[in-house]
């Protein structure tokens, strides 16, 4: 067998200066990926809480639905734009029912009467009695939705 004769003088901390340097690019890629993370649990949050608010406006939908009040054709809009018919509803929705905190508004407006379509079962005396109905949430770290829904109901003219 053969012995390596090479003394340790003639290194001078080659494997010392690599090492820092493999150790300075672990470092800089290691904070770099913590940082990553960091975004991509905000956005995970973000897209939680949109998704919140989103179901949250449609239970609004559903709110208004179960509501006597909504299909009425006296909801109508004010000269300023405003609606005669809004309801908000977030003690329903409150914290303590869902777990974090959501407010919840809908409205309705009567938008027109139109004949009942040929074939739909019901005579000239009755009537297509189209509504618009809103609901609007907003959860308390920031998030908001607003969902429409077009509806008609046939009754009586």
């Amino acid at each position: 067998m053969k012995q390596l004769s090479r003394s340790r003088e003639s290194q001078k901390g080659a494997v010392l200066f690599t090492a820092l340097v493999m150790m300075v690019l672990m470092t800089l890629l290691a904070v770099t990926m913590m940082g990553n993370t960091a975004i991509d649990e905000k956005m995970a949050q973000n897209s939680q809480d949109q998704n919140r608010a989103f179901q949250a406006a449609e239970t609004g939908i559903e709110m208004a639905i179960a509501n006597s009040g909504s299909l009425n054709t006296s909801n109508a809009f004010k000269a300023d734009g405003t609606n005669t018919f809004s309801q908000g509803d977030a003690a329903t929705l409150g914290s303590s029912t869902t777990g974090y905190g959501v407010s919840v508004t809908y409205s309705s407006v009567f938008l027109q009467k139109t004949p009942v379509t040929r074939g739909s079962g019901f005579d000239s005396t009755f009537a297509n009695y189209w509504f618009e109905l809103r609901s609007k949430a907003n959860t308390d770290t920031g998030a908001s939705s607003t969902v429409s829904l077009g509806m008609f109901q046939v009754g009586a003219k």
